[in-house]
């Protein structure tokens, strides 16, 4: 049965378009062109981008990928212990953080367009009606995307740094994330699951003082 991979040869990051492109024998280049549109539709395209390079296992190296695949099928694989599955969180975490800063940092671009975008219109019309009534518009649209995006940002940049405050903002994000489908429901999902497991909330144990 033919796998699906992560390219070693033809990536620009970790190879997923290119590993797509060669699976269903297209262009990659329409891969990463479907995935970009994605990113500005909704973010969903660096969701799927993301969450396909953690899933995804890299191509075998050029040479043997039979024996490869096969000692890979037939190895024993070693009990999961506590450590491993630590680990195992670990990554889903910066992963989860990388995940907050990015999309909060398209709410930021997005305010800063929305901002120029209203306010420069009412600037090139030349009428001083239109001048103050856009940059009200613009200003309210510019600061309701900043606040928007500030709590993720908080969340992203806690999680990093593994602050035991930002497992409590990451729950409550993962909750208001669920009602905004299909993209915002997926991430509500995965931050819930990741925020929930037990080495996870061991991860984010306050330090003792004293």
């Amino acid at each position: 049965m033919k796998r699906i991979y992560r390219s070693r040869s033809n990536r620009v990051l970790a190879g997923v378009c290119g590993g797509l492109g060669e699976y269903f024998a297209i262009d990659p280049v329409l891969v990463r062109v479907g995935m970009v549109a994605m990113v500005f539709f909704g973010g969903g395209g660096l969701i799927a981008y993301l969450l396909a390079a953690l899933i995804i296992p890299l191509a075998p190296k050029a040479g043997h990928p039979e024996e490869s695949e096969s000692a890979e099928r037939t190895a024993p694989r070693p009990p999961e212990t506590r450590e491993t599955r630590t680990e195992t969180m670990h990554r889903h975490i910066q992963l989860l953080g990388g995940l907050y800063l990015i999309l909060s940092s398209l709410f930021l671009i997005g305010a800063v367009v929305a901002f120029f975008a209203l306010a420069g219109g009412g600037w090139i019309s030349g009428d001083e009606t239109a001048i103050t009534l856009l940059t009200t518009i613009a200003s309210v649209v510019a600061g309701i995307l900043v606040l928007i995006a500030l709590p993720g940002m908080l969340c992203g940049w806690g999680l990093l740094r593994y602050r035991p405050w930002a497992r409590t903002l990451g729950l409550v994000l993962g909750i208001l994330n669920l009602i905004n489908f299909p993209f915002g429901t997926a991430l509500g999902v995965y931050t819930l699951w990741v925020m929930m497991q037990p080495e996870t909330e061991t991860l984010f144990v306050a330090p003792e003082t004293g």
